[in-house]
């Protein structure tokens, strides 16, 4: 007889592709996951158990719809070292600067690989199962002249993206004062591959934007084979000064590559949530797999809001196992811009994010929840 585990249960909803269930069954399937989530961290992981114990119990019995799964504010992260495992383990932190506080991951070897599989199945549905050259907006790593840890943490959060590709360029070097460069064996590599068939380009939003104002390149052609993808994802509060949106950057990338906006993927992630990524093709909202589901709540009373209305996000993944982090509310403020049931029974659901909570780093959306709600 075969004993479910919440191990060889989110092996089992890995093995299936990110948007092949029915509506029905993926909220079956995440709900009883969930709960398996809650009983393992509670047993695992003592701070969980007290918080649990504190806050939740009196209503756990509620617990009958996937609304109803309690969740933690991702600025715990920041002040607590939360973790459910006795195996081997590496920390992660997030990005941030010198003056932020930085969310703490803990995963071992069974998370890191759910992790990795569940990034590879959600990449080969937009990108295609055949790996193809990416071409990377930065510098070749430990080729850069200068000594910077944003330069460590943009090579840290590009690697796992870069596992997809058959080969790797990067399109970017340095002059000899170490200011940027577009690298000319790069780019001939990059005409003689879009012409044999389609490529990815990869790279940060903001690295993507400063890399289409370079003058250099205005008497060079980019236009790539008509199936290439371009990648993004990251660096959208380094744009906000210059208010450029969305749609108005898929427009240039467009133009300047010369493929569909369908074709430019904006990947939505972040820190306490590794390999759940939410991927938005050209001007739509980010896609929510199978893996995953995502709730608006109201920013003072934590109420799910209808669609089209905006709140927090609350995150639900199904696929961490060395730490309580399969339901996060985070500090991104956003809505749902598409929910419908397709002809198979599959639900489309997307969503998009319109601001981060202003003093995020210092208030936290964790100040708008009942007393003793942090662990």
């Amino acid at each position: 007889m075969n004993i479910k585990t919440l191990s060889t249960e989110i092996d089992y909803t890995l093995q299936k592709g990110p948007f092949s269930l029915t509506a029905t069954k993926k909220y079956d399937q995440l709900l009883s996951l969930c709960k398996m989530h809650v009983d393992h961290h509670k047993k695992n992981c003592d701070q969980y158990n007290n918080w649990w114990l504190s806050n939740i119990h009196k209503h756990s019995d509620k617990t009958e719809i996937i609304s109803d799964i309690p969740f933690l504010p991702s600025s715990v992260f920041k002040h607590s070292n939360l973790i459910s495992s006795k195996q081997k383990f590496k920390k992660i932190s997030s990005s941030g600067t010198s003056s932020q506080l930085k969310s703490n991951i803990f995963i071992d070897s069974k998370t890191s690989k759910n992790q990795t599989s569940a990034l590879s199945k959600i990449l080969s549905h937009f990108l295609g199962k055949k790996r193809k050259a990416f071409f990377v907006v930065d510098y070749e790593p430990n080729s850069a002249k200068f000594d910077s840890g944003e330069m460590s943490a943009r090579f840290a959060g590009m690697s796992g993206y870069l596992m997809a590709a058959k080969k790797r360029h990067y399109l970017l070097e340095q002059d000899k004062d170490n200011n940027p460069k577009l690298s000319k064996d790069a780019y001939e590599k990059l005409i003689v591959a879009s012409k044999e068939g389609p490529v990815v380009i990869i790279g940060y939003t903001y690295m993507l934007f400063q890399f289409l104002e370079n003058d250099d390149l205005n008497n060079l052609s980019f236009l790539l084979h008509k199936d290439s993808h371009i990648i993004h994802f990251g660096g959208w509060k380094k744009l906000a000064s210059k208010k450029i949106s969305k749609e108005n950057l898929n427009t240039k990338l467009s133009n300047f590559f010369g493929i569909a906006k369908a074709s430019i993927l904006d990947i939505y992630g972040f820190t306490e949530q590794l390999g759940t990524i939410y991927v938005s093709s050209g001007d739509d909202g980010c896609r929510v797999t199978d893996y995953t589901h995502v709730i608006v709540r109201d920013t003072k009373t934590l109420q799910e809001v209808p669609d089209g209305e905006k709140g927090f996000l609350q995150f639900i993944s199904c696929i961490s196992e060395s730490y309580p982090g399969f339901s996060i509310l985070n500090d991104d403020i956003g809505y749902i811009s598409k929910r419908y049931i397709d002809n198979e029974g599959k639900e489309v659901l997307e969503f998009k994010v319109t601001e981060r909570l202003k003093q995020a780093e210092a208030r936290g959306c964790g100040d708008t929840l009942p007393e003793g709600y942090f662990i």
